[in-house]
């Protein structure tokens, strides 16, 4: 039977990673280096190194993916590479040690959406939907030929968080269906339609930042897809505040007014002002609007 290394790093890759162990089919994962982080510069290990340790499957990392790296990898071929949020562009000479061509999980519905931020784009651009696409490697980034799709529906109250879980386990069930087909040459790649094609582009900090002139609709949808990174920054009298979640009101104010109405707060935009439901003052954990309220009232 053919076998897969598989390579991921963030909980998004998690689902995937599960359902290939499921099927017996991981000979290795490839994941990115532990890296210190946080005020104590604690190790953090990626959450598919901590399954792969569970589950007692051979881990490779390596910060360069050097000749010393090929080396290590080489004792685990013939076997096909399976991408799901890796974080690193893997050089062609490397993916060319894969048996077949190499599969990646990409959560948009292809040949929309290319590029590094499809979750946050689709939230960002208000999508009603959106899928995940089972597709193969070439040179172009997300440019390969499409194995398997599904599509899902992206509901008013998704954010980032929930969003990225509900496409995470669609791209295991994917993987699950399509992964021994494909082994076994049973599966057919059809094209992508290249005219078709748009590509997000990578976020930045500063995109963070709210602009109270744009729509309710259009700060919402930043709110929501800036949840993890780089959250929606504002400041209000003087008080710097990360808004972490957010409902359209019906009741009009001025760009960027604020007013205080039983113990709700609403912030004007340039159409309906938008009530603020979760935040996070600076240094400071995230609180409900109540709870903000409570400590900053006096000051707004």
């Amino acid at each position: 039977m053919k076998k897969v290394i598989f390579w991921g790093t963030p909980e998004f890759s998690l689902a995937s990673l599960d359902a290939l162990v499921k099927l017996d089919l991981v000979k290795a994962v490839v994941t990115q280096s532990d890296k210190p982080s946080g005020r104590g510069q604690k190790i953090n290990i990626s959450p598919i190194k901590k399954y792969a340790s569970e589950h007692n499957i051979f881990v490779l990392q390596s910060d360069s993916l050097d000749e010393v790296f090929v080396n290590e990898i080489k004792q685990f071929l013939p076997a096909t590479f399976v991408i799901v949020a890796y974080g690193k562009i893997i050089p062609q000479e490397i993916l060319d040690l894969s048996e077949l061509p190499a599969l990646n999980i990409h959560p948009s519905k292809l040949p929309i959406l290319r590029g590094p931020s499809p979750i946050q784009t689709a939230l960002l651009e208000g999508f009603e939907s959106t899928a995940v696409s089972l597709m193969q490697v070439d040179a172009k980034m997300d440019h390969g030929p499409i194995l398997g799709q599904i599509e899902t529906k992206i509901s008013l109250e998704d954010d980032y968080v929930s969003l990225s879980a509900k496409l995470s386990e669609i791209g295991g069930q994917l993987l699950f269906k399509n992964i021994s087909l494909y082994l076994n040459g049973e599966l057919q790649a059809i094209a992508q339609d290249d005219e078709q094609a748009t590509i997000c582009k990578l976020i930045k900090k500063e995109a963070g930042t709210i602009n109270w002139q744009n729509t309710a609709e259009k700060i919402a949808n930043q709110v929501r897809a800036f949840v993890v990174w780089p959250k929606s920054v504002t400041t209000l009298k003087n008080i710097e505040v990360k808004i972490e979640k957010v409902k359209i009101s019906k009741i009009k104010l001025n760009p960027g007014e604020i007013k205080i109405e039983q113990d709700k707060l609403f912030i004007g935009t340039a159409t309906e002002a938008l009530e603020i439901l979760q935040l996070q003052p600076a240094n400071k954990k995230s609180m409900s609007c109540t709870e903000f309220l409570r400590g900053y009232q006096n000051k707004l």
